[in-house]
C-alpha cells in the first residue's frame, strides 16, 4: 500500500470515528453533519461553472473531497471558487440559524464552524488557497513569502489555542484541527494548484 493510500484511509478513518464517537447519536444528527458537507462542495462545484470551468471529477484525498477542474480564468477567478464553499455554507447557516427544527439548528451551527474553519489563510483550507492565490498575483514570489509568514503565524496561534483547550478540558478538536492543519503544510505550500478544491 503506498504511503499517500495509507494517509488517505487513517484520514477518513479519523473523520469517521470522530464524527461517531463524538457527534452521531441518531440518523437526523448524521443527516446535520453531512449536509453542510454537500453544501459546500455543491457551492464550490456551482461557482465554478458559472465562472466558465469545466469539472473533472470528485475524488477524495488525505485532506477531504476534491474537487478537481480545469479552464483558463483570471487569478480572481480561482480565488472566488476557492471561497464559493464557506460562502454557500454561511448562506446556508443564515438561512437555517433561527430553524426550529433541532437537527436543522444543530446542522446549522455546524455549517458555520465548518464554514468558518475553511476560511482560514491556511493550505490545504479554502482561504488559504484563495489567500496564496492572491498573494501570487498581486507580489509574486513576494506574495509567497508573505504567505508562509501568515501561514506560520496562523498555525502557531492556533497551536497555542488548542493547547490551551485542551489543557483547560475545552476539548481537543482545536489541537487536533492544528496539528491536521500543520500536517498539511508540508505537503501543500510548495505544491498549491489551483485545479483543485477542497
Amino acid at each position: 500500500m503506498t504511503a499517500r493510500l495509507e494517509r488517505m484511509l487513517l484520514s477518513l478513518l479519523a473523520v469517521l470515528a470522530a464524527v461517531y464517537c463524538f457527534y452521531v447519536r441518531s440518523p437526523t444528527e448524521l443527516a446535520a453533519l453531512l449536509l453542510p458537507i454537500m453544501i459546500h462542495e455543491l457551492s464550490h462545484a456551482a461557482a465554478l461553472l458559472l465562472l466558465g470551468f469545466r469539472l473533472r471529477g470528485l475524488r477524495l484525498e488525505p485532506q477531504g473531497l476534491c474537487i478537481r477542474y480545469e479552464g483558463s480564468r483570471s487569478d480572481l477567478a480561482h480565488a472566488a471558487a476557492s471561497l464559493a464553499g464557506p460562502a454557500g455554507g454561511l448562506l446556508y447557516t443564515a438561512l437555517l440559524r433561527s430553524s426550529y427544527i433541532p437537527w436543522l439548528a444543530l446542522s446549522a451551527d455546524v455549517s458555520l464552524l465548518f464554514s468558518l474553519f475553511n476560511l482560514l489563510p491556511l493550505m490545504p483550507l479554502d482561504g488559504g488557497r484563495a489567500f496564496l492565490i492572491l498573494c501570487r498575483a498581486a507580489l509574486g514570489a513576494a506574495g509567497e513569502d508573505l504567505f508562509q509568514t501568515v501561514c506560520r503565524v496562523f498555525l502557531a496561534l492556533l497551536l497555542l489555542f488548542g493547547v490551551y483547550a485542551a489543557v483547560t478540558n475545552r476539548g481537543s478538536a482545536p489541537l487536533l484541527a492544528a496539528l491536521w492543519l500543520l500536517h498539511g503544510q508540508k505537503e501543500q505550500l510548495p505544491l498549491v494548484n489551483q485545479r483543485d478544491l477542497l
